[in-house]
């Protein structure tokens, strides 16, 4: 197994150790540093969206469970738009 240093030299950047096959450490170490640039950019769009996506699934079941529990509570459509109405 090789490890690949995904590191860039960008602001507010941080350094991970990603493992890959040999195959993939093979080749991504025959790359020129502006390609691997470009690979380390690319692999750093696909982790913020991964971890946006998943984020918005947590949220989303806080969110259901919240209600759910609100209902559980009795809150109604009604009650609650009375309260909101308060505001």
């Amino acid at each position: 197994m090789n490890f690949v240093n995904l590191s860039i030299s960008l602001n507010n950047m941080e350094r991970i150790v990603l493992e890959v096959d040999d195959t993939v450490g093979k080749i991504y170490y025959g790359f020129s540093d502006e390609v691997k640039t470009r690979f380390k950019e690319t692999i750093s769009l696909m982790l913020k969206k991964t971890i946006n996506d998943a984020s918005l699934d947590a949220y989303k079941f806080e969110l259901d469970k919240l209600g759910n529990t609100a209902v559980a509570n009795g809150l109604t459509e009604e009650a609650l738009n009375d309260m909101l109405a308060d505001d």
